[in-house]
């Protein structure tokens, strides 16, 4: 009875050759597929990461605003605006004391060095930005009054105002073009009124 030698299981080395072929072809279509989703993500991430940082700014300049509140007549805090600054007394501070009358600034600075712009928020004698964008054309705070006329300061030169504008405007650029915040004061109007002690003298 004659016996036949079993083949021996493997792989030859021209398929040794031939798969890892494939493989590095295919690892090397999935590498550049997965360089192309890496660039995407970033390049979204950087636009979503500017428009959020676009509301946030937005929101906290339109918070400070609505929160401005008039003063006694003598007071040394009573608002005052140009168009690259406005101080004030706000109850929505960008704090923990939120709801407490505190003074605060916002101002444009301009950095030359940088060649940006920056929206600064001035408060206890510490500036932190808010936002910031390249260049210094037509930055400025616009004050609109009861009639819908616009002002470079607060109060107007010549008259008697209010203590308040109606409106403030914020101009700053977003890219190449212009845009325009609008936020309104949701306080009184009048001049805080001073407490009286017991037999009528003002404290």
């Amino acid at each position: 009875m004659k016996l036949t030698r079993a083949r021996q299981a493997g792989f030859t080395l021209l398929e040794m050759l031939v798969v890892m072929l494939i493989v590095s072809l295919i690892s090397t279509i999935l590498f550049q597929a997965l360089d192309q989703v890496y660039k995407l993500q970033s390049r979204f991430g950087l636009q979503l990461a500017q428009s959020q940082q676009g509301t946030m700014y937005t929101d906290w300049f339109r918070q400070v605003v609505q929160g401005l509140q008039t003063d006694y007549s003598d007071s040394q805090d009573i608002f005052q605006g140009g168009e690259t600054e406005f101080t004030g007394v706000t109850t929505s501070p960008l704090s923990a004391a939120y709801g407490t009358p505190a003074t605060v600034t916002l101002s444009l600075e301009y950095d030359g060095h940088a060649g940006v712009t920056r929206l600064l928020y001035v408060a206890d004698q510490q500036k932190t930005t808010l936002s910031s964008w390249a260049g210094r054309k037509d930055q400025r705070f616009t004050y609109i009054d009861a009639a819908g006329e616009s002002h470079d300061s607060w109060p107007p030169p010549l008259g008697i105002w209010p203590q308040l504008p109606n409106m403030i405007l914020l101009q700053t650029q977003e890219g190449s073009e212009p845009k325009l915040i609008a936020a309104v004061p949701r306080g009184s109007y009048e001049p805080k009124d001073k407490p009286f002690d017991v037999i009528g003298t003002p404290f």
